[in-house]
């Protein structure tokens, strides 16, 4: 008698799980639900203002220079590093990077 009781709880179980799957595939078919794609967390159009990431001429200048006034090797050299948001290279801030190769400050 035991194992019928068993044999009937087994049944009403799987009968209430292929109920409820077909309830949720019948509302998943008739609901209207569109599937998203989620965008490239990596992509953004948002335009940066920085140099370093301008695009044209400047950007492509500001790549490779160097960062310490003793790795520059010209005053022109420095002021680009400067215009391209190096601003450690201008200690006293007035404007002119490098002092010690870059006259004027």
């Amino acid at each position: 008698m035991l194992e019928s009781s068993v044999l009937g709880i087994k049944k009403v179980g799987s009968m209430k799980k292929f109920i409820l799957s077909m309830a949720l595939s019948l509302f998943a078919l008739s609901s209207q639900a569109a599937v998203t794609v989620t965008d490239n967390p990596f992509y953004s159009d948002v335009e940066v203002e920085h140099p370093l990431f301008a695009k044209g001429a400047g950007g492509s200048q500001c790549k490779g220079l160097p960062r310490t006034c003793g790795q520059m090797v010209s005053c022109e050299q420095a002021k680009q590093a400067l215009k391209c948001g190096n601003t450690k290279l201008d200690r006293d801030k007035d404007g002119v990077p490098c002092e010690s190769i870059c006259p004027g400050g």
